[in-house]
Formats: C-alpha cells, structure tokens, sequence
C-alpha cells in the first residue's frame, strides 16, 4: 500500500522505495488532493490552485499531463491508482493509500473527543507521528494554507491537553515547558498563558507567575485592545488567593525554563536540606549545579519561616561581606565587623542560604574550611547553609555531587540528557515531537556534549536555525572536553565584530541595561546583538516591565572562557566599561530635581556595573582625586534607591584610601562628608557624627569649593548633610550644616533655596519653635513647587502632615500624605515604607478601619523587605491597638489585602500602585 507522508517534507513511499513525485507542480496537486483526501477535486480547483486563476485556456490538457505522470510515479509498477477519476473531479482513494495527516487528524479527534478519557500517554501517541509542517515542499496555495493551518491548530489542541493533563498530575515542569510551546506558536494563545500561570505558580514561582499574567495583558492589550479572557484570569486569582509562601521571602534567581533531567538529585536536596544544616552541591562547570540548588530551596522554602536568600559570592568577596550587602543588613554600632552583623541579624531566624561561589577560581577552595559559614552555623542555630561549586568544609557537611546527565537509560525509557535536550528544543522552536528519526541525531548530540546541560542548552539553541541532523552534524561525537568543546563552538560561530563586542560585554557586572551595552560596545545595532547573543545562549535576559528595562546576564564561565579566548581585550573592555559610567554619572544632577527619579533610576538600572566602577576607584588614590565628584553626585541616591549599605561600603574602601595619605585635601573632606551623610542616612548616628564633624565650615569651603564647576554644588552638599543628620536624630550637628548652607544664599535668588529652607524647618520642629517650623514648611512647599524641587515639597508635605495627625484634622493630613508620596516617587525614592505607614495613621485615625490595615501592611512588607525595624512613628502602635478593637476583622482583611499588594509591588517595582490608597 502506498503510504504518504505530508507532515513535513512530502513524500510518498510503497514499503522501502521511494517514489520519484517530480517537481513543485506535481508536489502541489498531491497536497491538495492530500488536503481532500477521500473527496472529489475539480479540474477547476486544482488549475486555479496551482497555475493561478487566470490561468489559460490550454491549462486543462497541461493538468491532465501531470495528473498522468503523478499516477505513474505513485504506482511505478503497475499497482492500483490512487488517484481516480470520477464525474465531480479527481479523488485520493484512501482504500489504496493511507496519509499521515488523514491518520494524525483521526487520532487526534478520537482523544479530543467529549468523554476525556484519553490520557497522557494517548497524547503522546498521537503527537510522535507528527514530522512537521504539513506540505512543507509545496506551492504555497489557498487550498494548502488552510489545511495547514487546521492540521498545526489541532496540533495545539492536542499539545493543550496534554500540558492540562500534566498539570493536573502534578508535573508542573513538563507542563510549563509544553504551555511555553504553545505561546511560541502563538503568543495569544490565552489558554497557553493560563497553563504557563498555573504551572508556575504550583512550582512555588509565585511572583513569575504573576509576572506571566501582566504580560499576556499587555501583550492582549497591545495587539487586540482587550483584556484577558475568563482562563486567564482564573489562573491568576487562583495565584492572588495563595498567599502561603508570599508571605514568606523566597529571594532565588528566576528561572524561565522548566526543571528536566535532575528528578533523583533534586528529592535527594530537598530531603538533606530538611535534616542537615550544611549541604554542599559541587560539579564541573556547566553541569548545572547552580540549577539544581535554585530549584532545591524552591521546593524546601517552606521549611524556612524566615525565608530563603540566594548570595552569590564572586572571586575574593568574603561570605560575610556578600551576606551583608545581599540581604541589606543595616549596619550597627553594635557590631564591630560584618560577620557579626550577620550573625546578629541571623541569630533567631529560620533562613536557608544558598551560597553559590560563582568564579571558576574558587574550584580550587576544596578541603579549605570557610570560617565565616562555620560562624554563622554556629551562633545562629535554624539557619542553613546549601554552598554550590565548592563545599564550605564545616563538619557534618553533606556533599552531593553533580555528573553529565546520563545518555543512556534502559529499555525504552528516554535519557534525562535526551529530555533536557527535547525540551529545550520545543522551548526554543515552539514545536517539537521526537519522531523514529529524530532519535540518532538526539543521542549523536547528547553523547558529542558528553550529557553536558550547558552544551546541550547551547545545542538546543541551533535547532532554530538548523535541522537536528545538522546541529548532530556540526557537533563531532569524538570531543573529550564538552565544557570547552561546547564555548569554542559558540564563540567560532560569531563574526570578529560580534565577538568583540560581546567580548566588551563581558566587562559589564550583571545585570546590564541595553543603553550600558551599547555605551560600552559603541554599537548602534546592540538591540539586535544582544537578541543573537541571547539566541546562542550566551546571554540571558531579564524581562522588562513598566518600571524597570529589559536587563541581561551573562553566565561568568561564559564570560571567563570569552576573556581567556582573547586576553588583550580584556583591559580595553574595562576602559570602555569606566568611560560609560563616567559619562552615566556625569549625567546625573546632585541636586534632587523634576527628572531625578528618571537620572535615579538610570544608575539603579545599572547598579552592579556602576559598583564595579567605583570599586575599582576607590582604592586607587590618583583615580579617587579624579573622580571624587562623580562619588559625592551619588549621594541622594543611596538614599533613595536604598542602596546605603552598598554607599557606605565603597566610600569605607575611600576613607581607607584617604587615610594612606595620598589622596588631595579636597578629596579626604569630600570622602568625609559623603561618608559621614550615608551613616547618618542609616541611622548610625555615633560613627557618622565623627565624620560630620571632622572639618570645620570654614575648611569646607576653602579645601572644596575652588574645585566644585557649580557654585550651587556647596549649597546642595550642605543642605543634604543637615538632612542626613536629622535623619540620624544627630539634631545639633543637623541644625549647624541647615544654618550654614543658608549662609551660601544669602541675597541670591537660586534654584537651591526650596531644599535649604526645608531643612531649616526640620531644624526648627527639633528646637521647639512649632509655628516657625510650620511657616517656614509653607514657604518651603510653596517655593519647592515653583522650583519644581520635589525634595523641598516631600519634606514639607511631610512635616504638615505630621502637624495635621497631631491636631486631629485627618482631611489634611490625607491631602498632605499624597502629596509627600508623589514628591517622594517624583525624587526617584522606592522605599515608601514611611509614607505608607504615616497614611495607615491618618486613616485609622479618620476610622478607615479596612484601608489602614491595607497601609499598614504595605509599610510592615516594605520594611521587612528592606531589613528595617518596624513600626518607625511613634503614633503607630495606638493605631494598631485602635483598629484591631474596633474592627478586628475589617483590618485583618485590609492587612491580608495589603501585604499581596505589597509583595507583587516589589517584584515589579510598581511602588505608584498605592499613589491615593
């Protein structure tokens, strides 16, 4: 019996031959009688399908020429025709001949079928005897199209009930991958995104998940001007109503591809980390170690009250240091180094660490024991640490270690190499069925990456331009070190230019802006280099969203192997980096303006790599004196953006500069003052008076200011010292620097005036003189406006705020809370903490029981979130007490309510959501 095979490439076979079809013309009448198999064609049609409806005349006789040859060519030895002839045209007879795509649609319909039987191995079944498009070597026709369209959406059908299946027994990952398939082939596929919702959210990725909603309404939105269907939006209530772990902290990596290949690793690290208190995961490069510890506290975060945190530790970095500044720790007074932070802060918490040492020069750390994990062990008695790439050699430590996937398995069973490789595959084209095939070059490629997860990620990713056979191909099974094998392969198949670009990527600290790679690599076409990069997995992307830019990352064994690869351009890729962020700083005012939270923003947008400039600043004393004004712009930053720890970090690493004596006077007093406003910023008052205080205002001004371009910079350096001081209760040293940064405007009319007489209102609420405070907080407010001095009018707002809450006038106090949020947002702030707890006061005191409970919430969640002592304002724990005995459970709804809001907030950076709460 003749067999056709129209899914994929057409063909046509009678047992092991072949047969000969001829030409695009003779390839398109059989896919059109294959799209009507069983049923008549007209000679009209399939003239008007192939040669086009204004074909001639003569037309007639050139069909009947080819129709006589097709039937040769699908009987070349005299069997029984399948293609005859009756009076309403020519018909495929399906009694001598079977179709694929007549088989696929017919097991497709009988488990599609009503009764929902069919289960996922019926699926299975059905989808492996798809090869492809269907007609993919005919004339493209109308008749064509439309068959292929419904043959690819039956497909879909098929493929969506097989990821509601999986998702409804529970495999959440195969489930993702499948849903993620299918938005491939169609990004509106609204029931794809639901499935994608929903499996995310079951594999503990609650914040993914609900960035998956934004974006399908968006994306719905944009295209069509709707917004989602019923699916989707029960996807993401069902996520909204799960409030178990958002009220835990779960700080991992996110991950936009499905867990495959690791099943029996991973229950191993879920189970050591619910017994032991120090496990270690260690593996060659690339192996997936990394992977496979993100998913193992995923899955085991609820064993931790106080959360999980991923730190990632970088070349010399110590534990303690990175502790610190990943987890945001507020300095102390209290203790001396950082460990004993740490130890401090960790001391009565259930926490799971998650140390990655993330630079291959750490691979030769083992057998070493790490002091700063055996200290934390052993003072903080429920923490535990999982260290990745190299054991932390504390004693009782568990080590798993982690091998290539296997290539083989038995009997039928798929290799976890080859299902990793498959779903990375579909990932990566959105369509993909292994056929009998298909099974040679998986395992050819799988056994040439040595079972690799790393190369065959990167093998996955040339399947969108190459066919299986040809990435096998490509790939030379005889490669001892897949590692090298697989980076050598990647980097080969880039130009010079995209090399070297990508080689000057690699200078950049992750993440990274596109505006910072295109400053660094001098390319207007970086949007597209970085979609190629990113397509060969060279790099990952962060996805974007309406506060934050599209950021990328690039994996450091990639980045090490590019550098080794060529090491001369490893030093012009950091000059290139440095004269990007000189130029970023220089951009970036002093003075809290109309457009800071858009300049704020920016820096923060690039944070990491703005810290690694800085870094390699600080400690060079020629390099400081240079670029100590870049330094002091970024003052109000790490304030606003909540980047003081970090602040005070770099310029103790300048002060330790300074003090070896051979930086200028300018810059030691400088250093001084920034110094000393982050401390004071933070609240630690002791150590931050003796930096305030460490020059007088007359040797201010004559060391700095013949250096400062602007005369206003002194004003502005002063005013933000008053305000550092007030913040940190060091009140005379406040009112000494408002007083002297007056002193600068004395009889000039300048932009800096709304900033300083805020301060001196603040100063003057301290000193007792309330009425003053109040008048000067008018003119403040008023001048601010004018100015367009958001700073000027937060300060003031706040403090009339404040005045409101104590003589009882709730209706105010309301007004003035908005309007301190919106200047607040408007400096560039993020951290709405005070401002959302000063609303809860007004309105419990207004009896708007439900709304602040909600506030209160959203203040208590940005508080943990920033590592701060709450509640902040004196008037706070009457109100508490006040709501919770008036209407216990109208505030417990409004707290409920609030805290998700909060959370989902945080993970997109939509601090305006509660603009007029």
């Amino acid at each position: 019996m003749l067999v056709i095979r129209d899914l994929g490439e057409l063909v046509a076979e009678r047992g092991t031959d072949r047969c000969d079809i001829g030409g695009a013309k003779p390839r398109t009448i059989l896919a059109v009688l294959c799209a009507h198999a069983g049923h008549p064609v007209s000679a009209a049609t399939l003239i008007a399908e192939v040669w086009g409806p204004d074909a001639p005349e003569r037309t007639q006789r050139a069909l009947e020429s080819q129709i006589w040859r097709l039937r040769k060519a699908l009987s070349p030895r005299g069997e029984a025709s399948v293609i005859v002839t009756d009076r309403a045209g020519y018909r495929l007879d399906l009694s001598a001949a079977t179709v694929d795509s007549v088989d696929f649609d017919s097991a497709a319909s009988a488990v599609l079928d009503e009764s929902g039987t069919a289960t996922i191995d019926d699926l299975d079944d059905v989808l492996r005897r798809w090869r492809g498009e269907p007609f993919t070597t005919a004339i493209s026709t109308p008749t064509v199209d439309q068959a292929r369209r419904r043959l690819i959406s039956v497909r879909a059908a098929v493929l969506a009930r097989r990821a509601d299946l999986l998702l409804a027994a529970g495999e959440a990952d195969r489930a993702l991958g499948e849903a993620q398939a299918l938005i491939t082939l169609d990004p509106l596929d609204e029931h794809a995104w639901s499935v994608k919702i929903a499996a995310l959210a079951a594999g503990g990725q609650r914040a993914e998940a609900l960035t998956a909603y934004r974006d399908i309404r968006e994306l719905l939105a944009t295209e069509l001007g709707v917004e989602p269907g019923a699916q989707v939006r029960a996807a993401q209530l069902h996520v909204l109503d799960d409030h178990s772990r958002a009220v835990r902290r779960v700080r991992l990596p996110s991950q936009h591809t499905s867990f495959v290949g690791r099943e029996t690793e991973l229950s191993m690290v879920v189970g050591l980390l619910d017994a032991e208190r120090a496990v270690a995961i260690t593996g060659i490069p690339g192996v997936g170690a990394t992977r496979l510890a993100i998913e193992a506290a995923r899955r085991a975060a609820d064993s931790f009250d106080d959360g999980v945190w991923y730190i990632g530790l970088r070349g010399d970095a110590d534990v303690a240091t990175t502790i610190t500044e990943t987890m945001r720790i507020q300095p102390s007074a209290a203790a001396g180094t950082a460990l004993d932070q740490v130890c401090n802060h960790l001391s009565a918490m259930s926490v799971l660490l998650v140390l990655d040492r993330v630079s291959e020069s750490e691979l030769g750390r083992d057998g070493l024991v790490d002091k700063d994990i055996d200290t934390i062990l052993r003072r903080c008695a429920a923490v535990t640490v999982l260290a990745v790439g190299v054991p932390s050699g504390v004693d009782g430590e568990h080590v798993v270690t982690v091998h290539p996937l296997p290539t083989e398995a038995p009997g039928d069973t798929m290799p976890p190499a080859h299902r990793l490789l498959v779903d990375r595959i579909r990932s990566a084209t959105g369509q993909f069925d292994v056929g009998a095939d298909d099974r040679g070059d998986l395992d050819r490629i799988c056994r040439a990456m040595g079972g690799l997860p790393l190369g065959l990620e990167l093998a996955a990713a040339r399947t969108v331009t190459f066919s299986i056979g040809e990435v096998a191909d490509q790939l030379d099974t005889a490669v001892p070190e897949p590692v090298t094998r697989a980076f050598a392969l990647a980097f080969d198949a880039m130009d010079d230019d995209l090399f070297d670009r990508f080689t000057r990527l690699t200078a950049l600290r992750n993440p990274f802006t596109a505006v910072l790679a295109e400053a660094v690599c001098d390319s207007p076409s970086i949007a597209d280099d970085l979609s190629e990069l990113a397509r060969r997995s060279l790099l990952w992307r962060i996805r974007g969203t309406r506060y934050r830019p599209t950021r990328f990352t690039i994996p450091h064994s990639v980045a090490d192997h590019a550098r080794a690869k060529h090491p001369d351009k490893s030093a012009a890729a950091s000059q290139a980096r440095d004269a990007a962020i000189v130029e970023l700083l220089a951009a970036t005012p002093m003075r809290i303006t109309a457009h800071s939270a858009r300049d704020l923003a920016r820096v923060d947008d690039d944070h990491s790599s703005v810290m690694a400039f800085l870094e390699s600043v600080v400690i060079d004393p020629v390099l400081l004196d240079s670029h100590i004004d870049l330094l002091e712009r970024l003052g109000a930053y790490w304030f606003f953006r909540r980047r003081l720890a970090d602040g005070i970090r770099v310029l103790r690493l300048a002060s330790a500069t300074v003090a070896n004596g051979a930086c200028t006077p300018r810059t030691s007093a400088m250093v001084a003052l920034a110094l000393g406003s982050a401390l004071a910023f933070s609240q630690n008052t002791d150590e931050a008076h003796q930096h305030l205080t460490a020059y007088t205002p007359e040797e201010l001004e004559s060391l700095i200011v013949p250096g400062d371009r602007d005369p206003d910079t002194h004003t502005v350096r002063l005013a933000l010292a008053s305000l550092a001081a007030w913040t940190g209760d060091d009140h005379a040293v406040a009112a000494d620097y408002a007083e002297w940064a007056a002193t600068t405007i004395e009889g000039r009319d300048v932009d800096t005036a709304p900033t300083v007489i805020a301060a001196q209102a603040l100063c003057a609420v301290i000193a007792g003189d309330i009425a003053q405070a109040l008048d000067t907080a008018h003119t403040a407010l008023a001048l601010g406006t004018e100015r367009g001095d958001p700073l000027a009018t937060y300060l003031a707002a706040v403090m009339l705020g404040i005045a409101a809450l104590v003589s009882g006038d709730t209706r105010m106090g309301l007004r003035w809370n908005d309007q301190a949020f919106r200047s607040y947002l408007e400096c560039g702030g993020v951290q709405i903490c005070d401002s959302m707890e000063q609303r809860g006061n007004h309105l419990s005191a207004a009896g708007e029981i439900g709304r602040a409970g909600r506030a209160f919430a959203v203040s208590r969640r940005y508080a943990v979130d920033a590592g701060l002592e709450w509640p902040r304002s004196p008037f706070t724990r009457d109100s508490l007490r006040t709501c919770r005995e008036t209407d216990p459970t109208e505030f417990e709804n409004g707290w409920h309510a609030g805290w998700g809001d909060a959370g989902d907030a945080l993970s997109t950076n939509d601090h305006q959501a509660f603009s007029g709460m």
